[in-house]
Parts: structure tokens; C-alpha cells; sequence
């Protein structure tokens, strides 16, 4: 026989203990790893194991992967078009050795945090409306990244060709 005290008391299972999240935080949903695992198992060929692809399936995968950034977004147009000016300018100037470095080395970093931001564009947008607070934010993350790169490899570039225009002119710093 139960007692009608002990049955409307609440009970520590009662309680649903919510953490408080700190201002302007967005809460993150808890974490379902028996649901995890239904959708892994009913995944053929999904294994925990590393990908074993040959190095030339690897750099298959690399070039396709390319191709969808590069087709995918408007911006790899505008970097590639401000390559070419640069390059031209620095052709032209007679830039050395370590300028050319620094300068493919500002352009390879701004390619590589742009192809950054596409993946993480195309992950939002897979995953389900791109335009969620938590995606928006991912997004605006990753072009993030791709802005400060930018403004380095920028920097960079100003710097390497106006000293070597310096150098033409004869100006001394």
C-alpha cells in the first residue's frame, strides 16, 4: 500500500534540472547517442575505422572537392582575378624570390580559408535552413576567417610590392 504523502511529494526524478546558460549564448541540445547510433547502423559502410583511399583517390577527391567551391561561389572569381593583377604588378616590379614566397603564400592561405568557408557554408545549408541562428553563426564564423586572412595576405602584398617600387624609385626608408 502506498502512502498518499510519499506519492505527491516530487521526487528528485521529478525535477528537470536545467542548466543556465550564460547571456547571449544560444543552448546547445543535449546529446541523444542511442539515436546516434540508429542512424550509423542503418548506414551501410559507415565504420569508425580512417579512410583507406590510395593517394590518388585522395587527390581525386581534392580536385572534385575544388571544383564544387570553385563553382559553388562567386568569390573564388574575385580572388582569382585579384591574383592575377597582383602577380602582374609583381612580374613587372621585378619582386625576388622572397616576395614571390610571401605573395603565394598570402594567396594560398586566402584559398585555403575560403574553400574553409564554403565547406562550412555547404554544411549549413545541408544540414537543414542556413539561415538558424546557430548556422548563421557558423557561417558568419568561417567568413570570418576569411576576412582576416584577406586583410593579412593584403597587408602582405602591400607591403612586398610597395618596397620593391621603393627600391626602384630610389626612396630609402
Amino acid at each position: 500500500m502506498t502512502d498518499s504523502t510519499t506519492k505527491n511529494s516530487p521526487g528528485a526524478d521529478d525535477f528537470e534540472s536545467e542548466p543556465s546558460s550564460p547571456a547571449g549564448l544560444l543552448p546547445v541540445p543535449d546529446f541523444d547517442e542511442k539515436r546516434l547510433e540508429l542512424q550509423l547502423s542503418d548506414v551501410p559502410g559507415i565504420t569508425s575505422r580512417a579512410d583507406r583511399r590510395s593517394a590518388k583517390g585522395k587527390f581525386v577527391a581534392g580536385v572534385r572537392g575544388l571544383k564544387h567551391a570553385i563553382r559553388g561561389d562567386s568569390s573564388f572569381f574575385a580572388h582569382f582575378h585579384r591574383a592575377v593583377l597582383i602577380a602582374i604588378t609583381a612580374g613587372l616590379l621585378g619582386v625576388n624570390q622572397w616576395g614571390w614566397c610571401l605573395l603565394i603564400l598570402g594567396g594560398s592561405l586566402v584559398l585555403l580559408a575560403e574553400l574553409c568557408h564554403s565547406a562550412v557554408d555547404t554544411l549549413a545549408r545541408a544540414i537543414g535552413d542556413p539561415d538558424e541562428p546557430r548556422l548563421t553563426i557558423a557561417r558568419e564564423i568561417a567568413a570570418a576567417g576569411v576576412l582576416v586572412v584577406a586583410f593579412t595576405s593584403g597587408a602582405v602584398t602591400v607591403l612586398v610590392l610597395s618596397m620593391k617600387a621603393a627600391e626602384l624609385f630610389g626612396w630609402s626608408f
